[in-house]
């Protein structure tokens, strides 16, 4: 009897090691840690930091098999970590500090921030630009959920600059391009909407006026948050989960053409994808809010930033007046996440 083959050994041997590869696949799935996270909307751009880690295995290296649910407005995500729904939410760091003076508030606490910088700009027409607060009087406001972080950022904004909230209309509008066409119909003046659409709108050379709310309103844009007991109980998972977010942002910052990371993003339904030439332009804009504070507090949540965007929530009535915002966060897992 003759043996296989040179082509048929190659095969067999091939078969081998493909059978191997997938048995210790299996087996690191069957190892990893099932955890939930939530994002405040839709999957868009501005949440690259984990559908990165997700699509590029950055997770799972990590011995994690990280859900990403997609949420319906930040109010929503934090009221899923209240209720236990999840392990980790992002969120905008003025929900974290409304929520915290609330019943079961108290028992939220920001593992990271994840944008240092506002990620929200308010759009109006040319025809009739709204660029201050001031300006907003009598006007309707568009914002993208009831109680949400970019409804927060606006009274916030009309406090700092003295302006009655009751004299600012609001309604909900799109996070896309497609909310000029209201502003054309009358039914709102302008409206807040995250760093992807300017970018968009500029790409696509519509005219409008755009400017960042920190203008005003300094406050960090957005953190991960989580319930104290949780995290108590899985520390290592929360070290994990940002170990893997900071090297997914690590490869990100350094992939100069982002093939790699958009190659990573194919498997997510994520409208900005739609337009090749679009999405490495928002995702650029977007990578800056990681850095507002400096690579050096990537991920870290900055003592300063976060005492001065508390002062103008309690100014405005949505945190205890003389409180300490140190008490609402803690870079116990970055720095080991970092170590």
């Amino acid at each position: 009897m003759t043996g296989p083959t040179p082509t048929r050994r190659a095969a067999l041997t091939l078969g081998g090691g493909g059978l191997m590869a997938l048995t210790l696949r299996d087996a690191r799935a069957q190892s990893a840690r099932a955890m939930t996270f939530v994002t405040p909307f839709a999957n868009i751009l501005a949440f690259v930091d984990v559908l990165n880690a997700k699509g590029g295995g950055y997770f799972e290296r990590e011995g994690l098999d990280v859900t990403i649910e997609q949420g319906r407005g930040s109010a929503m995500a934090v009221q899923q970590i209240v209720g236990g729904g999840a392990l980790l939410s992002r969120t905008g760091v003025g929900d974290h500090i409304r929520a915290s003076s609330r019943p079961g508030g108290d028992d939220l606490i920001a593992v990271a921030t994840i944008s240092q910088g506002s990620p929200f700009y308010v759009i109006s027409a040319p025809n009739k630009p709204i660029r201050t607060p001031e300006e907003m009087v009598g006007k309707t406001i568009g914002i993208l959920s009831v109680a949400g972080a970019t409804e927060i950022v606006l009274d916030v904004m009309l406090q700092a600059r003295g302006v009655e909230r009751a004299r600012v209309a609001r309604q909900v509008a799109p996070n896309s391009p497609a909310g000029l066409l209201l502003i054309e119909q009358g039914r709102i003046d302008a409206y807040i909407v995250s760093a992807g659409v300017p970018i968009a709108l500029q790409a696509a050379g519509t005219p409008h006026v755009s400017w960042n709310t920190d203008d005003v309103a300094p406050i960090p844009g957005q953190c991960y948050i989580a319930r104290r007991r949780t995290v108590a109980q899985n520390g290592d998972m929360v070290v994990g989960f940002l170990r893997a977010v900071k090297r997914s942002l690590d490869d990100m910052l350094a992939d100069t053409d982002l093939s790699r990371t958009l190659a990573n993003l194919r498997g997510f339904e994520i409208a900005e994808m739609r337009n090749a030439a679009l999405a490495p332009l928002i995702l650029r804009n977007e990578m800056q809010f990681w850095l507002t504070a400096g690579r050096e507090n990537l991920l870290r949540n900055v003592p300063e930033r976060w005492q001065r965007g508390y002062d103008l929530m309690a100014a405005a009535g949505f945190a205890t007046a003389g409180g300490r915002a140190d008490t609402l966060y803690t870079n116990d897992f970055v720095a080991r996440a970092l170590a």
